[in-house]
C-alpha cells in the first residue's frame, strides 16, 4: 500500500523530481489538463509501461499525483488513470501553479535550461492533441488555428493589423514566469513552434518577445512572412479531438482517386 504524503514535504518532493523521467511525466499529466491511462503516459514520455508505472507510484507517494479507478460497467480490471494533483481544490490553471514552478526548478537545475524548456513545449503540443496533417494549412488558417488554441488555454490573443504576430495579454502562468521567465517562456515558445510545424507551417514562430510591456502584461508572438501552399491544397479549419483546432485537408479528387473510390 503506497501512503500519501502532503505536499508540503518540500525535501520529498524535490527528490521525486530528481528523476528526469518523472519531471517529464509530471510535465505531460499537467500539460493534459486530464487524466491519462498508464498507456498515455507512457507514450508521452517514451517509457515502457512497467517503467512508466514506478515513476507514476513514487509521484502519488509524493502527493503530485492522483491515482483513480475507471469505472466500468462490464466484467474485467478497471483501467487506471493518472491525473496531476492541483495545488488547491479547484481546476483552473492557476492552480497548478505550485507544479509549474517545481518543474521550472527542474528544468533550470539542467545543463540546457532553456533548450529543455523548448522540447517540454513540443511535447505538450502533443498532449493538448494538435495532429500532424498531410497537406499545409494557409498562413492564415494557420495563424487562426494558433490563436484559437491560445485562447482556449488562457493567453487571451488577438490579432493586431498586420500579418506578423499575435499579442498576448494575460499568460495563466504569470507569476511563476516572472521569476523563471527563460524556462516558463521557453516552454510556451516550444509550445508554439510546434504548432505551427505540426499545421505544416516550420518555421513560422521567429521568436516570443515576453513581457513586452509589463503592465498590463503583453508577450508578443513575432512571425515570420511565409508563401501558402499551392492553390489545389486548401484547408479549411475545424474542431479536433479535446476540443483543439486543426486544419483538415479538403483536396478535389482526381479520376484516377474517384475511379477506385467508385469501384
Amino acid at each position: 500500500m503506497i501512503t500519501m504524503v502532503s505536499m508540503t514535504d518540500d525535501g520529498r518532493v524535490e527528490r521525486v523530481l530528481a528523476g528526469e523521467s518523472r519531471a517529464a511525466l509530471l510535465t505531460a499529466l499537467v500539460s493534459a489538463g486530464r487524466p491519462l491511462s498508464l498507456a498515455e503516459a507512457a507514450q508521452q514520455v517514451g517509457l515502457r509501461p512497467s517503467t512508466t508505472r514506478f515513476h507514476l507510484d513514487l509521484l502519488v507517494s509524493a502527493g503530485l499525483v492522483d491515482r483513480t479507478a475507471e469505472r466500468r460497467a462490464t466484467v474485467g480490471r478497471p483501467r487506471i488513470h493518472y491525473a496531476a494533483r492541483p495545488a488547491s481544490g479547484g481546476t483552473a490553471p492557476g492552480d497548478y501553479e505550485g507544479l509549474v514552478n517545481a518543474l521550472a526548478d527542474q528544468l533550470s537545475a539542467t545543463p540546457d535550461p532553456v533548450g529543455a524548456a523548448r522540447e517540454a513545449g513540443r511535447r505538450w503540443t502533443q498532449a493538448l492533441g494538435v495532429r500532424r496533417n498531410a497537406v499545409a494549412a494557409t498562413r492564415g488558417a494557420a495563424v487562426e488555428a494558433v490563436a484559437g488554441l491560445l485562447d482556449r488555454l488562457g493567453f487571451a490573443p488577438d490579432r493586431p493589423a498586420g500579418p506578423d504576430r499575435i499579442n498576448l495579454r494575460r499568460c495563466p502562468f504569470e507569476v511563476v514566469a516572472r521569476q523563471q521567465r527563460g524556462v516558463v517562456c521557453g516552454v510556451h515558445e516550444g509550445m508554439l513552434v510546434e504548432t505551427f510545424q505540426r499545421l505544416g507551417r516550420a518555421g513560422e514562430v521567429a521568436r516570443l518577445e515576453a513581457f513586452a510591456v509589463d503592465e498590463p502584461l503583453l508577450c508578443v508572438v513575432h512571425l515570420r512572412t511565409l508563401a501558402d501552399p499551392a492553390p489545389d491544397s486548401r484547408v479549411v479549419v475545424g474542431e479536433g479531438e479535446n476540443g483543439i483546432t486543426e486544419p483538415s485537408a479538403r483536396r478535389r479528387p482526381d479520376r484516377a482517386s474517384r475511379g477506385l473510390a467508385d469501384a
